[in-house]
């Protein structure tokens, strides 16, 4: 299969990635506005936000079950249906309901997260790098989409913000559908089995804790920064419309640019100084934030929506290269992104905290520096050649 076919052969597993990503950053603009309808504190609203970080941490515990399911495919169908559930269960319901959605959001999510690498790797290994860029660079599109659109279509009609659900709650809908049917007509495969010396051999590698080290440093990046950086802006003398457009078109630049990046740098071994290269250039770009007011902060939340989409690319692509089959790929995903993101439910939190300590958004910005230097220090580690 050459690259073209493979990048055809792949269309599934970017429809399931645009719901994946869309359905849980179309609440990011949101906050304020469920802040002030439910009378939700800085505490409660981090509560929310972390919660499906919460869930993808947690569900690895539940990968035992979630493999009676059966094949890959079904597997993911049965995740993509969660997500639909809890799309539509936040659209219709109350409070409750509100958190109840983004547990099952979350717990979809996750289901995904670790098998979209597993799939890749029993269907196109000899493209996985190229796959893998697709997949999340249309992650970061659809985000970007989804943030951009929130906060007008929550001002278009009298139904308020539950009109910004309705696009994801259909392609949630016909994504669902999709796999079904590709379960329906496709002969079933053999199970991917789980390493059966999982606990007893990763956890006591040093390359597979760098790697989950690493995926939880630019995890707690990117979910500390997604909730907060419109509330920055804010403070910085954007409009929330005009937050939600920058936040959405950086995302959107930043995947774009960084497409083909993780690709490219596979082939001309140079993964540690990538890795290297753009955890300095976030902790530059956050530190550029500190300073000043106005449009030209756009470009360094452009340079550090870059950094963040090559590291989380290639955050992926290390499970994937770095496990020598599928069953492999599989625990060393649950392992990495289970602790990976225990460690990034804290993140929202924190930054939240010194906000709400100092009263001051230049002074939390001090985490996205700092955690950028960690992801340039343990992505030399992480990215280094050989199975794990």
């Amino acid at each position: 299969m050459n690259a073209r076919q493979s990048i055809r052969h792949g269309i599934p597993i970017y429809i399931a990635a645009v719901v994946m990503r869309s359905s849980m950053t179309v609440m990011n603009p949101l906050l304020p506005i469920f802040k002030s309808q439910y009378h939700l504190s800085a505490f409660h609203v981090s509560f929310l936000s972390s919660l499906p970080v919460l869930c993808f941490a947690g569900a690895g515990l539940l990968m035992p079950l979630v493999r009676r399911i059966g094949v890959t495919n079904r597997i993911i169908a049965t995740g993509l249906m969660t997500i639909t559930f809890g799309v539509s269960a936040r659209m219709f319901g109350n409070l409750p309901l509100l958190f109840l959605s983004v547990i099952a959001v979350g717990i979809g999510i996750a289901i995904l997260n670790f098998t979209l690498p597993v799939w890749i790797k029993e269907e196109v290994p000899e493209h996985s790098g190229l796959l893998t860029s697709f997949y999340v660079t249309l992650m970061g599109i659809f985000a970007a989409i989804a943030i951009a659109a929130a906060v007008p279509l929550s001002r278009l009609t009298s139904i308020g913000w539950r009109l910004s659900m309705v696009p994801w709650l259909i392609l949630g809908l016909f994504s669902s559908i999709w796999w079904l049917n590709m379960n329906r007509n496709q002969v079933e495969l053999a199970d991917v089995e789980m390493s059966p010396h999982f606990h007893a051999r990763f956890f006591r590698s040093f390359d597979a804790w760098a790697i989950t080290l690493f995926f939880g440093f630019q995890s707690m990046l990117a979910y500390g920064t997604a909730t907060w950086l419109p509330s920055i802006l804010l403070s910085k003398g954007f409009s929330l419309n005009e937050a939600g457009y920058a936040v959405s078109a950086t995302g959107l630049m930043g995947s774009l640019l960084g497409i083909f990046v993780p690709y490219l740098a596979v082939k001309i071994k140079k993964l540690r100084m990538l890795l290297v290269s753009a955890g300095i250039l976030i902790s530059f770009s956050f530190g550029a934030l500190i300073y000043g007011h106005g449009w030209y902060l756009v470009m360094w939340l452009l340079l550090g929506n870059v950094g963040l989409a090559v590291t989380f690319q290639v955050s992926l692509l290390l499970t994937i290269f770095r496990g020598a089959s599928a069953g492999e790929t599989r625990s060393l995903s649950i392992m990495s992104q289970s602790f990976g993101y225990l460690m990034a439910m804290f993140a929202p939190g924190l930054v939240g905290a010194i906000f709400d300590a100092t009263g001051n958004w230049n002074d939390a910005l001090i985490i996205p520096i700092v955690l950028g230097i960690l992801v340039a220090i343990v992505g030399s580690v992480a990215a280094r050649d050989g199975a794990v």
